[in-house]
């Protein structure tokens, strides 16, 4: 199944694939003035998962487009967000309402081998890595390339600030 893509030319696309009992969004490339969720507010409803590990950038009035969207979905009783990208973390850290109503589910955290210089993004599960939502202390992982350990890439107070918010 090709990306549905939001108007013709645009930088953001998505994909929609429905689930028994909910309904999942994948998005693809960057949000900015041209994004139009005109179409795919009309088509969500129940419960919705935004995957979001596509999203590479999004500009100050791509910011105000999406959370137009996403204060503004009718027939969506249950918004999650998941595989959200660092692009996105950025946003969920910077613009308070940015996530309208959603609970963030998971999301992609920068590591980097400091042996090898591998740099990757892991995948990290709100629920298993952060159960008391306590970000002092990252996941520990090991470099697939090398065997040693991995960094994160971050200030793990600064890039996990959006875990203190409900």
């Amino acid at each position: 199944m090709k990306p549905e893509a939001a108007t013709e030319n645009v930088a953001l696309s998505w994909r929609i694939k429905e689930r028994p009992g909910f309904t999942t969004v994948e998005f693809f490339g960057e949000i900015d003035e041209n994004a139009d969720f005109a179409e795919l507010r009309r088509r969500l409803k129940a419960s919705v998962v935004f995957n979001l590990a596509e999203v590479r950038r999004i500009n100050s009035c791509g910011v105000r487009e999406w959370v137009n969207f996403v204060r503004d979905l009718p027939g969506v009783t249950e918004l999650t967000f998941t595989h959200c990208s660092p692009a996105i973390v950025t946003q969920l850290n910077m613009i308070y309402n940015f996530r309208g109503g959603a609970k963030v589910r998971s999301f992609l955290a920068p590591y980097v081998c400091e042996n090898c210089n591998t740099e990757e993004d892991k995948l990290l599960d709100v629920h298993t890595h952060f159960p008391t939502r306590d970000t002092k202390k990252m996941p520990e992982f090991t470099c697939e390339k090398c065997g040693e350990q991995m960094e994160f890439d971050d200030l793990p107070e600064r890039y996990l600030s959006f875990l203190a918010e409900p």
